[in-house]
């Protein structure tokens, strides 16, 4: 999948990014956050258009990341919940935009 990004999570869980254009300003074993742009959308190989090929990985095995049991995640702390409620609000207010939105396709 030609230019690829694995990225390790927690030690035994990986994600891999594939046939990227380009990589973002990372380098191997360094440190990213959540958010932080690590490759743009590309067609390496014999892709036949544009797309990110994407994989989840526990001890190094591909699994379904829907149907996998991942650890709980840390509860937000009673001093960071006024800034998450509002980070929140300002999502769910974008998503909304999106409930109305129609697609058609002509094959």
């Amino acid at each position: 999948y030609g230019n690829a990004v694995m990225l390790d999570h927690q030690g035994q869980f990986q994600t891999v990014y594939g046939h990227l254009s380009r990589f973002g300003d990372v380098r191997r074993g360094q440190r990213v956050s959540q958010g932080e742009v690590i490759g743009y959308v590309g067609q390496t190989g014999l892709a036949s258009g544009p797309h990110l090929h994407y994989e989840f990985k526990v001890s190094g095995v591909q699994r379904d990341p829907l149907k996998t049991a991942l650890p709980d995640g840390k509860p937000v702390s009673a001093e960071q919940q006024p800034a998450f409620m509002r980070s929140a609000e300002t999502l769910q207010a974008r998503l909304s935009l999106l409930r109305n939105t129609r697609i058609a396709l002509l094959d």
